[in-house]
């Protein structure tokens, strides 16, 4: 198994007085030539900050292409997944050494989910549909029985059932992947799909062309909710953890939009946002004032004042697929 190396920079972004509360990790598909602390770093994959941008960490191989992260539960952040597109990149120490858990069977992996009831049990959103583990990432099964397109950007745990963003809408299992069926969203390319941390049986799913869609009674209805939604290509949807009406989306070319009233409505907040095409969007736990954008090609940027206006941080010209905080 091959291991990569970490190194460290100090962040070009302007220093900031608020208490270091949160680690952000980011993680990059691909950038252009950048300087952090007046070195060049081509690097990608994974990043961590926890001073809000003011410096910046990288981990890992500094030329794999990567999609997302997850943090094993219960794990205090030291087992992470990474996924890329030479497969899932598995780390037990914090990030210090990476093997890649995969083989040549399993590429262009998107996403990943583990069961927080048994952090054995692995899901992973591919180009190719989902795969599952057993065994913490040691052996993978594909698991496609039932979709109509294998295309899958997301897959999520809610409770004993599984649902997956694929190209041809929102499928749904309630055994394990072992077989899947159409919850939603027929025909509709579904880009994203999260649970409500404020209730066990809303989820929004993002779509390609189509905007916004919620379902309130677990993935059996959906409802379509894009008032004032005017950029309808959905990458990115965030939930403010302390109001559940306040909900975030991230789009293609038109930037961040937000919701006060549960998705009822939406306005646009793209003041300082100097690259519009988002795809990863994240509010922070610890103050939920500060939201995290990233961008296709601009970086990473905040927002102290809950959308209300941004400031670049860091990460000049990578483009940002994911964000987790810790």
């Amino acid at each position: 198994m091959s291991q990569g190396q970490t190194s460290s920079f100090s962040g070009e972004s302007p220093s900031v007085n608020q208490p270091d509360h949160s680690v952000l990790y980011v993680v990059t598909r691909s950038t252009q030539k950048f300087t952090i602390g007046g070195r060049n770093n081509p690097a990608v994959g994974l990043f961590t900050t926890s001073d809000r941008g003011v410096t910046w960490r990288h981990y890992g191989w500094e030329y794999t292409k990567c999609f997302s992260v997850a943090i094993q539960p219960g794990s205090s952040g030291k087992i992470l997944y990474l996924s890329c597109g030479n497969g899932i990149q598995k780390s037990v120490d914090d990030g210090e050494k990476w093997q890649i858990v995969t083989d040549w069977r399993m590429t262009e992996c998107l996403k990943v989910a583990i069961d927080p009831q048994n952090p054995h049990t692995v899901y992973a959103a591919t180009a190719y549909g989902i795969f599952k583990s057993s065994d913490g990432g040691k052996t993978w099964r594909e698991k496609n029985r039932g979709f109509e397109s294998t295309f899958t950007s997301s897959v999520i745990i809610v409770g004993k059932k599984l649902f997956a963003a694929t190209e041809a809408g929102v499928y749904i299992s309630t055994d394990g992947a072992e077989n899947w069926q159409l919850a939603g969203l027929e025909g509709k390319g579904s880009r994203t799909i999260l649970q409500s941390p404020h209730s066990g049986t809303e989820l929004v799913a993002g779509t390609e062309d189509d905007g916004v869609f919620f379902s309130f009674d677990g993935g059996v209805f959906w409802r379509q909710k894009n008032n004032g939604l005017h950029h309808r290509t959905i990458y990115a949807l965030a939930f403010d953890p302390a109001d559940a009406n306040i909900i975030y989306a991230g789009t293609f070319r038109g930037g961040v939009y937000k919701s006060g009233n549960g998705g009822n409505s939406w306005q646009s907040r793209n003041e300082g946002l100097t690259n519009l095409s988002v795809h990863a969007l994240c509010v922070d736990p610890f103050d939920h004032d500060v939201v995290y954008c990233g961008t296709l090609g601009g970086g990473v940027f905040i927002s102290e004042n809950a959308g209300a206006n941004w400031r670049f941080i860091g990460l000049e010209t990578s483009q940002v697929w994911d964000f987790v905080i810790k």
